[in-house]
């Protein structure tokens, strides 16, 4: 019997197998259930300053600048996603795996003692967590985190990379929640990616919209070297502090302040010394600014780790039609909205090369920039030009565009695709929403058109294919969920499903490996229209300088602050 192991720089690493009981699959029920395990001790009583934090924010640490607005604090929420919100994330909450600066998956020894693959038939692996690993208040990390999570991904609107949860058959725990089995109906070769962050399932899960609610103005508990004392939407200021309950080495800096601003005002900031560190998606001015002040051995690009895309509602509506679709791609100038999105900055996003991964595995096939194919599409699909617009049936072609309105570029870039589209005939009509409403209201239920968007996505390309294009009801039943109602959609806002093209998904998640077919075939459908990967900038003091040193590709998932707890202090 062969393990299989963390995934590192496009290769395996094999774990040794070790005999273990068969899994007995769990019910629904089962799955679903918040209890706490048996036979651990009583939880520690938080100390009085333990909410507020323990370690005063005068104390020696370091201030990060970072733009872009925050919403909330759940990193598996796509509507959550931002720069900030992931570095938070990343420093506050317990994670199984971490992706280190060479792009490697590797185990989080400060949770996990082991996680290796235990049967594969069925393909289980089991995971044995440090004994001592707790919430900030004193509540035990154990399965209930690892199933809450898991039961969240499948049913809440709008989930990052749920595919591989939605693989996972049970979820056991033993040894008083500390080891955990987890099962799986097929094989999943990146399986080292899932449960990574947890979240604190005995505040989360009893409480009325725990999931969406819960983590929106901070993260209450800490399972990790930092706490929030302090998010102050005024100043526009997170605090973080140590985590004085953490069981392993404790952080150089006792705190960390993140503060959110604009491009400009935070480059000034870094300017006058009062900052360490800049994460930055600059305009092209304030880019030439940047590098003006900030010598060329303290930047570094860091690509983030997703893309913004046009979404496409594939299961009801006019974008129903694959012609439609196509004709919508074709009338849209992406060079342009790529300089849109990036504010001019020919270093602030890429060009997007495949539907399905962020390397070059093959190329989008979608064709774009030509009106001229655009109408001959919308004239096969039953239209036919009016004075303005075109129309069937005597209705015109009018879509309907959700963006998030705290974000002005993205509000830019969606009056671009208003009037592209209006060059080839079709009317579309802009709903400025909240991140979340743009999301988990609209996208997630089918009730818009289209929806420009960052998608944020993980390390491995097969969980992240599946998670934007696997059939989402019958991957639900497969996992063992039968709704009374039909389950929002999750990862796939497209609502896409095709049965020639599911079992090259399946076949990906089970070998990791993403073949050129897949891209081709998505590309033919066009479920979505990648527009551009977007790209920050990191900049350091000269006391920050040295981690630079440390950057990598692995950076593009987990962030350059991700290193934060071993910087020196001011």
């Amino acid at each position: 019997m062969t393990g299989r192991g963390w995934r590192v720089a496009g290769r395996r690493s094999p774990l040794p197998l070790k005999a273990g009981a068969l899994v007995v699959a769990g019910t629904a029920a089962l799955l679903l259930c918040g209890c706490t395990p048996p036979g651990l001790p009583a939880p520690i009583a938080p100390a009085e300053s333990s909410a507020a934090g323990s370690i005063p924010t005068t104390d020696a640490g370091v201030t990060i600048g970072v733009d872009g607005a925050v919403t909330g604090f759940n990193p598996h929420a796509i509507a959550d996603y931002s720069p900030a919100e992931m570095a938070v994330a990343g420093l506050v909450l317990p994670s199984v795996s971490t992706v280190a600066p060479n792009g490697s998956v590797e185990l989080n020894r400060d949770l996990v003692e082991k996680a290796e693959v235990t049967s594969t038939d069925p393909f289980t692996v089991t995971y044995t967590l440090d004994r001592n690993a707790s919430w900030s208040d004193g509540t035990p990390i154990t399965a209930e985190d690892f199933s809450y999570l898991r039961d969240q991904m499948l049913v809440q609107p709008g989930t990052v990379d749920p595919a591989g949860y939605r693989l996972i058959a049970s979820i056991v725990s033993r040894n008083a929640g500390k080891s955990v089995d987890v099962t799986f109906v097929n094989p999943v070769a990146d399986w080292a990616a899932l449960f990574s962050p947890l979240l604190p399932s005995h505040l989360l899960k009893d409480s009325p919209g725990g999931w969406t609610q819960g983590l929106a103005a901070g993260i209450p508990v800490s399972g990790n070297r930092y706490k929030m004392q302090n998010n102050d939407t005024v100043t526009g200021e997170i605090t973080l502090v140590r985590n004085d309950k953490f069981w392993g080495t404790q952080p150089r800096p006792a705190t960390a302040v993140i503060r959110i601003g604009t491009a400009t005002a935070l480059i000034d900031a870094l300017d006058r010394g009062d900052l360490q560190a800049v994460l930055l998606q600059p305009d092209a001015a304030d880019q030439r600014t940047l590098d003006k002040i900030v010598p060329a051995d303290r930047r570094a690009p860091v690509l983030l780790p997703g893309t913004i895309q046009l979404v496409f509602n594939t299961a009801g509506g006019a974008t129903a039609q694959q012609k439609v679709r196509r004709a919508v791609a074709a009338g849209l100038d992406l060079p342009q909205l790529r300089a849109v999105l990036t504010g001019g900055n020919p270093d602030g996003g890429a060009a997007v090369p495949s539907l399905v991964t962020l390397s070059a595995v093959g190329s989008s096939q979608i064709v774009t920039d030509d009106p001229d194919l655009a109408v001959a599409d919308l004239v096969a699909a039953g239209y036919h030009r009016g004075p303005v617009y075109m129309s069937k049936n005597g209705e015109i072609l009018r879509l309907t565009l959700t963006y998030r309105s705290d974000d002005p570029r993205l509000a830019a870039a969606a009056q671009l695709i208003q009037s592209q589209l209006e060059a080839i005939g079709v009317e579309v009509l802009l709903l400025r929403d909240s991140s979340s409403a743009a999301v988990d209201s609209r996208m997630a239920l089918g009730r818009v058109d289209l929806g420009l968007v960052m998608v944020p996505r993980g390390p491995f390309d097969a969980l992240a294919a599946g998670s934007a294009f696997d059939c989402p009801l019958p991957a639900a039943q497969q996992a063992g969920i039968t709704p009374a109602a039909p389950l929002p959609r999750a990862g796939n806002l497209s609502g896409y499903c095709s049965a020639e093209v599911q079992p090259m998904l399946d076949r990906a998640a089970s070998s990791g490996t993403v073949r050129p077919e897949l891209n081709d075939a998505l590309s033919a459908d066009v479920p979505v229209l990648p527009i551009t990967r977007p790209s920050a900038t990191f900049a350091a003091s000269a006391l920050i300088a040295p981690q630079l040193g440390l950057s990598g590709p692995g950076w593009d998932f987990s962030g350059p602050l991700t290193g934060l707890p071993v910087w020196p202090s001011k």
